[in-house]
């Protein structure tokens, strides 16, 4: 009774101090005191943290966008993103539910682990920016159980049963590689990061068709935590061109000694 009494006293003040946040916002735009400069981000920031309060595991949760991806032909993005917990699954028939179907996946309380490079999940959904463009959000949460483990992100996959086709990046202890849709190796520019086993890690990617060939973008961070600078050409953290095609608007994971916890996608959040 007292620690129900003290969770219902701690998730009011939460709401009090939301509510106060918005409501002097809008009072210093009533009263012409608003700043000059506010990024519409943080407003989302809040809205998306009243509604994910109650997240409950294994299920949907809202995600703030982020606005600003820009492409050189479809013009603006939303930046609408969906999150998906899926560390308290229980079964393949719960993840099916939530759009994933899966393969040789293992349950635990920590998130679905995979054990070998048949070890698979898709989306069911296409994932796409304006005009149902090839342009793609990607966030993961993740880790790594062994030393010649590894994760797969593909973006822009064609998925046939649990088997995703397309550009990805192949997530390691030491660093990160780009493939193409043929599992060629592509060379990765500027800082790709390391992923320690037993760590766990959070990388944020945009992935998008470029003149007929994928771009992949990531940030070792999540796609909230980016900033507006980060977004900009010059700002990646990391990036690759691999030649190829980019054969689906769909993700898929492969989870060779990995246990994934999160996974956050929708439309693209960079200018290109």
């Amino acid at each position: 009774m007292i620690y129900s009494c003290i969770c219902n006293a701690v998730a009011l003040r939460k709401k009090y101090f939301i509510f106060a946040i918005l409501f002097g916002f809008s009072c210093s735009e009533y009263f012409g005191r608003k700043p000059e400069r506010f990024d519409q981000n943080v407003l989302d920031a809040i809205a998306a943290g009243i509604s994910s309060q109650a997240a409950s595991s294994c299920g949907r949760f809202n995600v703030a966008p982020i606005r600003g991806g820009v492409g050189s032909v479809t013009g603006n993005s939303n930046g609408t993103r969906t999150g998906f917990n899926i560390f308290g699954c229980t079964d393949s028939n719960a993840l099916s539910t939530l759009g994933f179907p899966s393969t040789n996946i293992e349950f635990t309380s920590n998130g679905v682990r995979g054990s070998n490079e048949f070890s698979r999940i898709v989306s069911t959904s296409d994932f796409t920016s304006v005009g149902g463009t090839k342009n793609q959000s990607i966030e993961v949460t993740f880790q790594i159980d062994r030393a010649d483990g590894y994760l797969d992100v593909i973006g822009n996959a064609a998925v046939s049963g649990t088997d995703a086709n397309g550009p990805k990046l192949r997530l390691k202890t030491d660093t990160v590689q780009a493939l193409n849709s043929n599992n060629a190796i592509a060379g990765v520019s500027g800082f790709p990061p390391s992923s320690p086993v037993g760590q766990t890690k959070t990388y944020c990617f945009d992935i998008h068709d470029e003149g007929g060939n994928p771009h992949l973008i990531g940030w070792d961070k999540a796609c909230s935590a980016t900033t507006d600078q980060d977004r900009r050409i010059g700002g990646y953290g990391f990036e690759s061109f691999p030649a190829g095609a980019s054969p689906g608007s769909k993700i898929g994971f492969v989870l060779n000694g990995v246990t994934l916890r999160t996974i956050i996608a929708g439309e693209m959040i960079a200018p290109h």
